[in-house]
Formats: structure tokens, sequence, C-alpha cells
């Protein structure tokens, strides 16, 4: 009953039909529950001003409000003890608990979630358990669809995700059945065990993870000595053994960020897969919003000197198209980042070309995080530069060492090193660490005045080129860096022209086959702008299934003259 009530405050109109059928039909308690369920759903549809301000707390109010009245009609309607009526009302409590833990878990699917992650991954849990509660409540072959069910939602998580939310699914989900029949004791140990079995069989695959839940009933039944259900145990592991083997991985996909929405959003989750940044439009931009944007004395400059400084602006600008700069002193004088507004303001005037540049990648299946990490950031010295770090295997440990390296590779350049001694800088500082380190390094920098182009490698996928619809590919085989005293880095430059593409990408991409993207892009269609060419190649990798082997990034350059 406290199921059905609240899914039917918190769930969608179809779901409240169905659970108001489902009552119908069981005649357990038939008059006040459906009037529960009623009241409930009516008072949803009728304060949607309520539902705005606080959703959780709506529906928990909602539920309990609903099941207070479902218990009155019992007083006027059928023949309860005041004692029943009150107890019934009393356990309106659970109910709205139940429709506060859906809302909050169907909010992680929303453009606007609820809560922290955190939060919203422990409602979820507890929203699976309740429904598996109120499915196995029935006992018999819907006993067993809830354990078969369970195993086969543990599989999928620990097919898509790390050990940590493997075991935390099973353990929660595992607890709350034990709370409420200690006959299940044995089944979650056995879910348990078979977790911590299958993180060492995760290398086998898929056979392994089904094995290491089967190996786990066999132990428990031993252990026991004979006093654990091994048969429907079996039956069960081996029903869901069977739908995580025949169930497609998209599907898979879906159901594992159902149960762990760590993405964020549901809307999120798919967007952090491919994101376009514009970052890099090299639009004429003002010196107060390029530069002044954080300095300390912004608002004074805008307010009380505000004519001063933007005729300040025009004279460098003016100076700079005569190639005769000559700063107001007064401006230097009152200026404490003189230096940037001027190079600023030189890069506005002198730019040539503008860039737009995408980025698509995709962990490895099986991992939650991408061990690659792409971007691009400017320079003083209107540059913009473009990387790709692959770190050593994949997973967390991985895009930890690739988005370090990445943070001290920026932070570097944008002090005046140069791209080959950052380089040599990063391996003697992975040389230096306690830990093993080893990254594949893809770095290349464009310069915006003139379009040349200097591309540094080390351990990177070779670079390509589409010009006019042919494909030039630039790279040769090196070491990563991190692994020998001197770092095996190859320079090599070319000149970007209106029009052109650039295509960074992670050796995932191209696998065993060195030559299969070269002759995609010949093939390809001309690409409307750099989103649809990166987000083409991330498909056609995924679709030759080399994001089962490695992580897959890819990183489009689109390359603009400016007018």
């Amino acid at each position: 009953m406290p199921f059905g009530v609240a899914y039917a405050t918190a769930g969608s109109l179809f779901g409240f039909l169905g659970v108001f059928a489902g009552h119908l039909v069981s005649g357990r308690d038939t008059l006040r529950i459906l009037t529960s369920c009623f009241m409930a759903r009516i008072f949803r549809m009728t304060l949607p001003s309520f539902i705005e301000e606080n959703r959780p707390l709506s529906y928990f109010l909602f539920t309990l409000w609903g099941t207070m009245l479902g218990g009155l009609a019992g007083f006027f309607f059928s023949e309860y003890t005041p004692k029943e009526n009150m107890a019934f009302m009393l356990n309106g409590l659970l109910s709205g608990g139940l429709a506060w833990l859906f809302s909050m878990a169907a909010s992680a699917f929303s453009p606007r979630p609820l809560g922290n992650t955190a939060l919203r991954y422990v409602c979820c849990l507890l929203s699976l358990s309740a429904v598996l509660l109120g499915l196995m409540s029935y006992g018999g072959l819907w006993e067993t669809a809830g354990r078969t069910a369970l195993i086969f939602l543990i599989l999928c998580v620990g097919f898509k995700c790390s050990f940590f939310y493997t075991l935390s699914t099973a353990a929660v989900t595992g607890l709350v059945l034990c709370l409420f029949s200690p006959s299940r004791i044995y089944f979650f140990l056995m879910i348990v065990v078979g977790t911590l079995l299958s993180a060492a069989l995760k290398s086998f695959g898929k056979y392994g993870q089904i094995f290491s839940y089967l190996l786990s009933s066999l132990v428990l039944w031993l252990c026991t000595e004979r006093s654990f259900g091994l048969f429907s145990s079996l039956i069960s592991i081996a029903l869901a053994g069977l739908l995580f083997l025949m169930v497609p991985v998209r599907l898979m996909s879906l159901l594992t960020k159902a149960t762990v929405p760590v993405g964020g959003g549901y809307g999120k989750w798919k967007k952090a897969r491919f994101r376009l940044t514009k970052q890099g439009n090299t639009q004429r931009l003002r010196g107060e919003e390029s530069v002044c944007r954080t300095c300390p004395k912004r608002i004074l400059c805008l307010t009380k000197f505000r004519t001063e400084t933007a005729q300040a602006f025009d004279e460098i600008r003016t100076g700079v198209r005569n190639h005769d700069l000559r700063p107001p002193r007064e401006f230097l004088d009152r200026c404490v980042r003189f230096p940037e507004v001027i190079a600023a303001l030189r890069s506005d005037e002198e730019t040539a070309f503008g860039l737009h540049y995408a980025k698509a990648f995709a962990q490895k299946e099986g991992e939650l995080f991408c061990g690659d990490t792409a971007g691009g950031f400017r320079t003083a010295d209107d540059r913009f530069v473009f990387t790709i770090t692959d770190g050593m295997g994949s997973g967390t440990k991985a895009a930890r060492q690739s988005v370090k390296a990445v943070r001290v590779m920026e932070n570097l350049s944008k002090n005046g090193l140069e791209q080959a001694d950052i380089l040599k800088v990063l391996n003697r500082s992975l040389l230096d660490s306690a830990e093993e380190s080893v990254l594949g390094v893809d770095v290349a920098t464009v310069d915006l005045k003139s379009g040349v182009c200097d591309l540094f490698k080390a351990g990177a996928a070779p670079t390509y080129i589409l010009r006019n619809g042919i494909v030039y590919e630039i790279g040769s085989e090196t070491l990563p860096i991190g692994m020998l005293d001197e770092a095996d880095i190859k320079h090599e430059r070319c000149t970007l022209a209106d029009k052109d593409y650039l295509v960074l990408i992670s050796d995932g991409v191209l696998g065993k086959d060195k030559k299969w993207l070269s002759e995609y892009l010949n093939r390809a269609p001309a690409p409307r702008d750099c989103v649809t060419l990166a987000d083409g190649i991330l498909k056609e990798a995924k679709k030759s299934g080399r994001n089962r082997i490695d992580d897959v990034t890819v990183l489009a350059v689109q390359i603009n003259k400016v007018a």
C-alpha cells in the first residue's frame, strides 16, 4: 500500500492509472487505498504552484493528505475499528517518505536535477529497493522475479560502472530487503559476495560476472550446511544471466543510468559526451571584456574613469593600426595590467584567423570516466593551443593523470614556455613521480595571425587536415612521455588556410586499423561545421566497437579567415 500510494502521487499519469487498476483488481482494502491514491493525485494536479516551490516536499504532503483522507473514508464507509483506521493514517508517513524518494530520484533525469549527485544516487537506490519490496511482497513467483531483476541490474551496473557503485547498489538494496524480511539475509550475502567475486573476474567479461554469482551461491550453500535455497537462487541467477547476455548495450546503458545517475541529470549525461566549445571564437573583444574582467580596479575604471578608459583603448587601437603605438601616460600610471590590456587590444586588431572547435568522446565500455582529456586555450601571444592527453590504461586513474597533465601544460604555456620545453618538463615530472605514469600527448598550436600550425607529438595518433575534400595525414611513431629520460618528441609544422579543418584524435580512435579514418574522411560528405565532423567520427568509431577496447576522443577545429 505505501508503495502504491507514493507512486500514484510522484509517478506519471499512466503510472497512477496502473497503480489504481492494480489495487482495484487485487481487492485488498480497496476503498481506503483507492481513495488515498485518487485524492493524492488530485492534490498534485490542482496545486501546481505548490509543486514548483518544493517538489519533494509537495509530493510528501500530497501523499500524506491522501492517505489521511483514505483513513477517514474507512471511518464512514467501512467496518474498520478506529485503531485500524488510525494505523492506516499513520502509514501515510511511510507513503509520503517514499513519494519524496521517488521525486528526488526522478529529478536525476530532468534538465534541472534536485540536490547533489550523492543524494540523488541514494534516493535512486532506495526507490529501487521500494519497487522491489512492492513486487516481492506478493511472494511466490513475484519473489523470484524480484530477485532476478535485482541480480540483472547489479550485473548491468557492474559491467558499466566501477566496483564502488556496484557494491553500493548491491549492499543498499540487499539491506533494505533484509530489514523488511530477515529471511532474505542469505540472498543479501549471496549478492554481496558475488559482487566481490565479480570484481576479481571482471577481466573475463560477462561470463565471468555471471559465474561469480553462481560461485557465490554455491559457497553460501556449503557454508550454511545446505540451509540456503540453492535451487531457487540458481534459477534467479540463470534467468538474470540470460537477460544480461541478450540485452542490447544501449538498453543496458539506460538501465545503468536509471540506477546510478552520477551524470547530474539525464540531459547533462548525454551532453557531457559531446560538447561544443565556443571559447575559440575569436570575435573582436574589447580590452575590458578580455582582460579587465578579473582586475581589482575594474569597477573604478568603468565608473569614475569610464570616459578616460574608453579614450585610451581607442588611442591604443589607432596606434596599432598605424604602427605608431603610444599609450597615454595617464592610462599607464593608473592601469595595473596594462601589458595584458595592450596585448589584447593588439591581438584584436592584428588577428587574421578565427576558429571554432568541438570535442566528442566516449569512455571505454565498463568504465565510468574517460581516460583521455581534450581541450584548448588561448595564450597571451595570440596563439591557440589544442591538446589531447591519453592516460595510461582507462578509467578513473587514467582520467586523473590526463587532467593533471593538461593543467600543467596550460599553466606553463600561459607563463611563456614553448611547447617542446613544456613536454620535457612534463616528462621529467612523470619520471620523478612515485607511481608509474605514462602519457600520450598530442599538442597543436595555431597562430591566429599567420595560420601556422605547430604539432608536437609524443606517443600520439596522427593529425588530419581536411582541405577542399582532400585529407592530409601528419604524424609518425613516437614513444609516450614518462618512459625515457629524453622525451621522444616529434615536431611538425604546416600552414592552415581558410575553411580548413584540423582533426586531433586519441589512439583509441584508430585501434589496429591505421587507415580507416583517412578513408572515412575521403568518402564522407563535406562537413557543415566542426560539430558534425567530430560527431561523425565518434559515431563511426563506436559503430565499429572501438570504444570497447579503449577510450575514444576526437577534437575538430574549424579555421575561418577574419573579414
